[in-house]
């Protein structure tokens, strides 16, 4: 029968469990998933049946196919009363129990019925599957909580084919009083409800339980056999093992218990895990994967195991980055955008500490347009920009890349300091100007310096040295012009911004003397 219990674990014994990723016991079963994931419409039912045997390869699996081909090229052609055709199959369906199936073994897998004819419910379904397959007779494979079985012709006879004994009692088209003993049985084990049964009536019941619409895909099966050798791993305390086939056991059957058990694993290991290896990034992502947010997890967990991957000494900035990159599969929107940001985050700042400006603004921009407010973002910004304002040689070219990261980052403009960065760029692009003999520019750059620091009250935010050398460059350009009032007006504003300062006071007298 196929295993239904979900297993507790005991978390002390948690702490021996080593994860290293999906692995495959043969390069036979390596090529039967790859195969599987490419098309999974056209795929070989059989040859997959085979892949758990970790001793199995395509010859030996040719000679095994060879063998069932041969028992089924014997069987009878179809017939066309329903009478004779139901004969066939219960024909069919004793001689393949008779031939393969020796001894019922629980932990069984569909080589065993080859090998030594011990089989269980999911590797007995599987070889009625592909002998109907190849003799076009209907089916259907139908899923209890801990069984799997066949109905041959679901839409017409309704054969019930309980794969796990021989003789009449695998052979089943029960009569009422079987019925209402089945369903009794149903509801004793607590499968369904009196309730339920009477609000439909016993007949129509079992025929919507057993033969409904709800039946699973026979690539299940295939599945069914790594959950539940995942599930005898999980006994053993196997875990590596267990997880892996539980993986595997995903890939085709996709069973509401296989997530349960995982995350009790995967959970608890997720703690343990360095996050210093992109395996450990893609073990977070499959957890998140099958995980429910909020319910399962927060995003203050998944943050603080973030906290290991940037402070651990192994990782760099190009690790980081290949995790973004893995993150953003994330399904969970706002858990994508809020783990990518906090990454984000934490590679701006760094990249300002370490002067890399440029760079923390590309990752700023990132930041963006996951979260248009942040504050992280805001202040990198805010740093970087101004930085480069400061190590720039504040001439026109560097006045228009300060404007356009202006008009990008257009909350700059509220900062003081945005005042401030104009205020040097037009002291000093003035300055540059007089020194080039470009006195009308000049005098433009001038005068805006002049709006600017006296409207916003700047004067003790402007560097003094560019104040003395401007106003004394332009004065002693209109001195020497004997231009006097001109230059007295200079030097005496000059003045206005640094009193007392020795060679302007002392210009600015000279100046007025010639008036």
């Amino acid at each position: 029968m196929k295993k239904s219990k979900i297993i507790i674990l005991v978390i002390t014994l948690l702490t021996i469990f080593n994860f290293h990723g999906q692995t495959y016991s043969s390069s036979f079963e390596k090529d039967i998933f790859n195969s599987y994931k490419k098309d999974s419409l056209n795929y070989s039912f059989l040859e997959s049946l085979f892949a758990i045997d970790s001793s199995m390869n395509h010859e030996t699996v040719k000679k095994y196919k060879q063998e069932i081909l041969s028992l089924i090229k014997t069987f009878p052609l179809k017939e066309d009363k329903a009478k004779k055709e139901k004969r066939r199959v219960k024909e069919i369906y004793d001689e393949i129990h008779s031939r393969f199936f020796k001894k019922y073994v629980l932990d069984s897998y569909f080589t065993d019925i080859l090998n030594n004819g011990t089989y269980n419910c999911v590797t007995a379904s599987a070889l009625y599957a592909f002998t109907f397959d190849e003799l076009d007779i209907p089916y259907h494979v139908k899923e209890t909580p801990s069984h799997v079985f066949l109905i041959a012709y679901p839409d017409t006879y309704k054969i019930y084919l309980e794969t796990t004994v021989p003789g009449a009692y695998g052979f089943t088209i029960p009569k009422e009083s079987e019925v209402k003993k089945i369903i009794d049985e149903l509801i004793a084990y607590k499968l369904v409800t009196l309730e339920e049964v009477l609000d439909k009536g016993y007949i129509k019941f079992y025929e919507d339980y057993y033969y409904g619409k709800e039946f699973i895909d026979k690539k299940a099966l295939i599945g069914m056999q790594y959950y539940n050798n995942g599930l005898t791993k999980l006994n053993d305390s196997d875990y590596d093992n267990a997880l892996n086939n539980l993986r595997k056991s995903k890939v085709f059957y996709s069973s509401p218990l296989i997530k349960p058990i995982l995350k009790s694993i995967m959970f608890t290991k997720v703690n343990e895990l360095e996050f210093n290896k992109i395996d450990d990034i893609d073990y977070l992502i499959e957890l998140l994967a099958i995980s429910n947010y909020p319910e399962d997890y927060s995003i203050s967990n998944v943050k603080s195991l973030l906290f290991k991957m940037i402070e651990h000494d192994d990782t760099n900035n190009v690790f980081i980055e290949q995790a973004i990159e893995k993150f953003k599969t994330i399904q969970t929107e706002k858990v994508k955008n809020e783990t990518i940001e906090f990454l984000y985050d934490y590679l701006a700042r760094a990249a300002a500490t370490d002067e890399e400006l440029d760079k923390a603004l590309d990752y700023c921009d990132e930041i963006l347009l996951l979260n248009p407010k942040s504050k992280t973002a805001e202040q990198v910004i805010e740093y970087a920009c101004f930085k480069k304002v400061m190590l720039s040689m504040y001439d026109l070219s560097s006045l228009e890349s300060f404007l356009e990261m202006s008009e990008k980052y257009t909350f700059l403009k509220s900062n003081n300091r945005y005042n401030i960065s104009l205020a040097h760029f037009y002291g000093n692009i003035a300055l540059i100007n007089f020194q080039s003999k470009k006195i009308e520019t000049g005098t433009d750059y001038l005068k805006k310096f002049e709006s600017l620091v006296d409207d916003n009250n700047l004067v003790d935010n402007v560097n003094k040295v560019l104040i003395a050398d401007l106003y004394l460059k332009a004065g002693n350009y209109y001195y020497y012009k004997n231009k006097y009032q001109s230059s007295y007006r200079i030097y005496t504003k000059g003045l206005s911004y640094i009193p007392n300062h020795p060679d302007l006071a002392k210009r600015a007298q000279w100046s007025k003397e010639e008036l």
